[in-house]
């Protein structure tokens, strides 16, 4: 998650509060070797040394980022700042963290920040787009434009005049990268200047079959996490009466053959997770049916191992009879019995089981313990090379590194 609407509501909030001091924005543009938080990770800091919202590091780096800041907006030039987490703590803080990476960031004034919500709006309409930031030789840099949409039909936004010193020829390709490998991108344009090119991902759309107690801890938990969540019932009183956080969509069917035409209205894409949860065999057949063919991230179904067997069995009869084949693709989505074995029986803690369950599919991560993982717990994939000729992208066998271009001397 890109973090925009926490850094856009604090945004506004200061500059509410304390119109006259000025804000600074940091990313996280490169990380070597490992790192608590990812390249793309925001810190929102002012001129006054306060930390407004976000994070760049678990917990170590945002002081030293703050008190930067007064520098960056009384000179109106962004600065790479960067830190040696093996050793530089010591000097900072007068203690080790003893981490394993180098962080890369770019501390930029933050004269407006409208274009993060506008970012926002761009992820929630789930049809991709980028943030573009350019890095330059002098050791500056600014996040210039906006990308809504995938190339090579996406809409420009410029942010700063800085934009025009960038191409579409140049750009498309790596958005378009960014855009398929959900990773942020940066690539060197010359060797004067390169640029990080950031996914707008889209928030997981997370859609609950059954307005029981299980609905509503679902929703409680996963609006923490920033998800889009919908309830759907047939029964008007359960929807109404069930008790769910604020953004939370209730949606009310009248009959099982209005299933398609919910989902035809509602994110279905690889972003996408349904829960079954109604505890009638009718409805989550019917759901289990329409969900099973699309192109859906995560398919889960509450009960037991017999039930879950029923259940696919009836879907594979009312697909079959539509001609419609369940492939091992469609049966590897679905998820049932639904959650993680965590042990707890409660409705909040099935909801826990379920949503950290989700969690782990969509980051492509197998959900044990950390302590017996063998790789870096904060490594990801290597960055993707860029496509050529119309090729889908692919993943290098080691690990790619673009070098920042060291800040000329004059």
């Amino acid at each position: 998650m890109n973090g925009f609407v926490e850094l856009a509501r604090a945004a506004a909030a200061a500059r509410q509060s304390r119109p006259q001091v000025a804000l600074a924005l940091a990313t996280l543009v490169q990380v070597d070797g490992s790192s608590y938080r990812q390249p793309g990770a925001r810190l929102l800091v002012d001129a006054e040394g306060r930390v407004l919202a976000g994070a760049v590091s678990g917990g170590c780096l945002e002081g030293d980022v703050a008190a930067r800041a007064a520098a960056v907006c009384a000179t109106g030039r962004a600065a790479r700042l960067t830190y040696d987490l093996r050793a530089d703590l010591e000097t900072i803080w007068g203690l080790g963290a003893a981490c394993d990476g180098i962080a890369h960031l770019l501390l930029e004034p933050l004269p407006d920040w409208q274009w993060m919500a506008e970012a926002e709006a761009i992820r929630a309409r789930r049809q991709g787009g980028t943030v573009v930031t350019i890095l330059d030789a002098h050791g500056s840099g600014t996040t210039c434009l906006l990308l809504d949409g995938d190339s090579p039909s996406a809409r420009w936004h410029p942010l700063t005049d800085d934009a025009r010193l960038v191409s579409p020829t140049d750009v498309a390709p790596i958005a378009h990268t960014a855009i398929r490998t959900v990773m942020p991108v940066l690539h060197a344009l010359s060797n004067d200047a390169s640029v990080f090119v950031e996914p707008l991902v889209a928030p997981i759309a997370l859609h609950c079959v059954g307005a029981g107690r299980g609905a509503a801890a679902f929703a409680h938990i996963a609006v923490t996490l920033g998800w889009h969540v919908t309830i759907l019932d047939h029964r008007p009183a359960m929807l109404e009466a069930l008790e769910v956080p604020e953004g939370v969509h209730r949606r009310q069917m009248r009959q099982l053959d209005a299933v398609q035409t919910a989902l035809s209205e509602l994110p279905h894409d690889a972003r996408t997770a349904v829960a079954l949860l109604s505890h009638m065999f009718d409805v989550d057949a019917a759901w289990l049916a329409a969900t099973l063919p699309l192109p859906l991230g995560y398919v889960g179904v509450l009960g037991s191992r017999k039930r879950a067997a029923q259940l696919l069995a009836s879907a594979e009869a009312t697909l079959a009879a539509s001609q419609v084949e369940i492939t091992p693709r469609h049966r590897h989505k679905l998820h049932a019995p639904i959650g993680l074995d965590l042990g707890g029986e409660s409705p909040a803690s099935i909801a826990l089981a379920a949503i950290a369950e989700i969690e782990a599919v969509m980051h492509a991560r197998p959900a044990g313990f950390l302590r017996e993982r063998q790789s870096p717990i904060h490594s990801r994939t290597p960055t993707p090379t860029l496509p050529e000729d119309g090729r889908a992208p692919t993943s290098p066998t080691q690990p790619l590194r673009c070098e920042l271009p060291e800040p000329r001397v004059d």
